[in-house]
């Protein structure tokens, strides 16, 4: 093993309930809905929240990833107080994947003819990040850097710019962030939080096209891997769990929609993927509702041969 990397250039925690926050389309999807049906959903929604928040935090009391001045305050006033200090380390594993599988390192000490560094940007929101991984082997960006190497035989740069919490809109300030390391593909992963914004589906896509034609322009080749399927989690009752099944289908076909219009490569994890979550808890986080590693490492599955192929359209494979 080299030198390994210094840590990535994002903010190295969020705070806990912005970590969590995704839960919260839960409740904030029924927000407005009136009579007895939007009543039973909008019950269900902060029931579902409240489990999934409350798992959330045990794991992140098991695993010692909640800061100490908050640690066994949760719920009460000293957490309150201390809700800007409530942090969730999330691992890193930015920097230089070898061939070989080993990795990360600060460069790809090659000397005469090693051949040329890949670099591939993450982003968008928890998922991209990989929020629900124990370990940095486990994040998305890291196994598939991991297997992108190895397709092609090149050392891979991994640069991770997405956010927790993100929504398309956020995608133009983590592009300009993820700009200046020159990326030769560009992986997005964003909507969830889109949901629990309630932001207009034909908005959000829209905003996701604009930011795919903009990596288009630069000649940048784009995968996005496009809403999940909602209907699979299986903390969120009936019949909520229709309506976000619906919603986050919708806002699937039109981001995939979108993405092909500005010259991306559209991966619908919710038809390619989010099926095998269902019946397999091994499959999430220990919130129920993000993805485990394994989970993880089923979407990048998905996502990596399109990634190849987008590469190989813009550097030549034999390159040097």
């Amino acid at each position: 093993m080299g030198q390994r990397s210094a840590p990535a250039d994002h903010p190295p925690a969020r705070r806990l309930r912005t970590v969590v926050a995704g839960t919260g389309l839960l409740a904030g999807v029924t927000a407005g809905l009136t009579g007895a049906l939007g009543l039973t959903l909008a019950r269900q929604g902060r029931t579902a929240t409240r489990v999934i928040e409350a798992a959330a935090l045990e794991a992140a009391r098991r695993d010692g990833t909640l800061t100490p001045s908050v640690s066994g305050a949760v719920g009460g006033p000293a957490q309150r107080a201390g809700d800007t200090a409530a942090q969730v380390r999330l691992p890193r594993g930015d920097g230089v994947y070898r061939p070989d599988g080993t990795g990360p390192y600060r460069s790809t000490g090659g000397g005469p003819g090693a051949r040329r560094t890949v670099t591939v940007a993450m982003v968008g929101d928890s998922t991209a990040v990989g929020y629900g991984c124990r370990t940095a082997a486990e994040l998305p960006g890291v196994v598939l850097a991991v297997g992108l190497a190895a397709r092609t035989d090149r050392p891979v740069r991994l640069v991770t710019r997405g956010v927790v919490g993100a929504g398309a809109a956020d995608l133009a300030r983590q592009l300009a962030a993820a700009l200046p390391a020159a990326p030769d593909v560009v992986v997005i992963v964003v909507g969830a939080n889109d949901i629990r914004d309630k932001v207009p589906p034909h908005r959000s896509a829209h905003r996701l096209g604009e930011a795919v034609a903009t990596l288009r322009g630069q000649g940048i080749p784009v995968v996005v891997g496009t809403c999940p399927d909602f209907g699979v989690i299986a903390p969120i009752p009936q019949p909520l769990r229709t309506v976000l099944h619906q919603w986050s289908r919708r806002l699937a076909e039109l981001q995939e929609r979108a993405v092909t219009a500005a010259g991306g490569r559209a991966v619908a994890i919710g038809r390619l993927v989010s099926p095998e979550f269902a019946g397999r808890p091994d499959l999430f986080a220990a919130d129920g509702f993000h993805p485990s590693g394994p989970g993880y490492a089923r979407a990048v599955a998905a996502l990596l041969p399109e990634v190849v192929a987008g590469l190989a359209e813009r550097t030549p494979v034999s390159g040097g």
